[in-house]
């Protein structure tokens, strides 16, 4: 194991070093002729950091622009965003999560207009899907693919239960009450799907929607209370461990027999359960009984920005183009970043056979559920979800009142500024 993870790490770091050191091309040379050279930034596995490595040493063949790679684990990628951008030390090109972006540009004015450059070829994508990237009029970002909550289950470790994939959230809690005495829940979430379980939850029996169309809380102090039951239930009843606990290795060890995971990230899931020798199954978008309400959303995976400030626009946008439209690009990827939106993309992916796996049924699920809303940047606020983590764990630990919690949420949130 220690072998093979320095074997991958060494590849990792070989095309990250012949990304810099390749060569040039007449048209993108600097006055010195030296070649031009941007930088890029971005978030994910090993195995998504290797691919996307091995596509920006066929661009920079390509093109002549050397592509310096700025990337780490999605755990921490915030922080040093947030020192890069008000530090001035952002990359050219850099991937942004959906909020992220409505968070940093607050005027309009911090990244380049996108529609500008010519380089970037927009018809491969349909017009509606490119409004989640608009500031101000302005195309800022682009996104690469869809995203929406996925429930995901060992369906042969829930067969040995006797139970069925779960459809409402009565189904899961009755799967915890068969399942804890042996101390196996039947899913696992993080934090983040802690909180977006619950808006749902909210949602669907109150009728009350969580966030206006112009993306300011319309959470009440009631609401967070209805919230803040379902979640400490969630907890009491073991349907799933703390948010802070969450181990997605769980899965691999049978101590959970489901996950919660966005359409695009699966893959983990899908490799552990084809080791184990064990069928992997997508459930539908949890529901109660009777809702009111879908509660259920999808947002972008990410999108790609250029610094407005970049002194190679030109080259920027040709990076861009690549990253969301290439061949080369997609081939490299296959999965690992979900499925794309531009129809060049998705083309050579399906040219290819690639266009398969757990991800790409689950991406099919998301494209053909008409239920599915729009989710605005403000539901994925870092501030809200901690805000909301940090009473359920006041219930949780201190025995606080519920009540009181969603008073002192609610306070809270009152003035945050959005």
């Amino acid at each position: 194991m220690i072998k093979h993870i320095l074997k991958r790490s060494a590849a990792v770091m070989t095309a990250a070093v012949m990304l810099v050191l390749c060569g040039c091309h007449e048209k993108t040379l600097k006055d010195n002729d030296e070649p031009v050279e941007i930088t890029f930034s971005w978030w994910g596995t090993d195995e998504r950091n290797e691919k996307t490595l091995n596509g920006l040493h066929i661009f920079t063949e390509q093109n002549g622009i050397n592509v310096h790679p700025k990337y780490s684990e999605f755990t921490g990628y915030k922080s040093q965003m947030d020192v890069q951008m008000y530090s001035g030390t952002q990359a050219d090109v850099m991937q942004l999560n959906y909020d992220w972006l409505y968070e940093y540009t607050g005027n309009g004015d911090e990244f380049y207009d996108l529609s500008e450059l010519e380089d970037i070829d927009l018809s491969t994508y349909p017009e509606a899907s490119l409004n989640c990237g608009m500031v101000d009029g302005k195309l800022e970002a682009v996104p690469y693919g869809f995203n929406a909550v996925t429930f995901l289950y060992n369906k042969t470790l829930l067969d040995s239960y006797g139970l069925e994939v779960p459809q409402t959230w009565d189904d899961l809690f009755a799967a915890a009450s068969v399942m804890r005495t042996d101390n196996v829940y039947p899913i696992s979430m993080n934090e983040k799907f802690y909180w977006l379980t619950a808006c749902a939850y909210m949602e669907q029996t109150t009728g009350h929607k969580p966030f206006g169309t112009d993306g300011k809380p319309l959470l009440t102090q009631e609401d967070l209370a209805v919230m803040l039951e379902f979640s400490t239930r969630i907890i009491d009843e073991k349907v799933s461990k703390l948010g802070s606990e969450y181990d997605r290795r769980d899965f691999s060890m049978l101590r959970t027999a489901g996950t919660v995971s966005w359409t695009s990230d699966p893959g983990y899931f899908e490799d552990a359960a084809k080791n184990m020798k064990m069928e992997i199954a997508i459930g539908p978008y949890i529901t109660a009984d009777s809702y009111l309400s879908y509660g259920w959303y999808e947002k972008p995976t990410g999108l790609y920005a250029i610094r407005k400030d970049t002194a190679y626009p030109q080259a920027a946008g040709k990076l861009v183009n690549y990253l969301i439209n290439s061949a080369d690009m997609a081939a490299n990827l296959e999965m690992t970043k979900g499925t794309p939106i531009s129809s060049a993309a998705s083309e050579a992916l399906e040219a290819r056979g690639l266009l398969k796996g757990i991800e790409y049924e689950a991406n099919r699920q998301m494209m053909s559920e008409a239920r599915l809303q729009t989710m605005c940047p403000t539901m994925e606020n870092s501030s809200l979800i901690d805000i909301y983590m940090d009473s359920v764990y006041s219930i949780h630990y201190k025995g606080a009142n519920i009540n009181r919690e969603a008073k002192l949420a609610m306070d809270k949130i009152s003035k945050l500024n959005f």
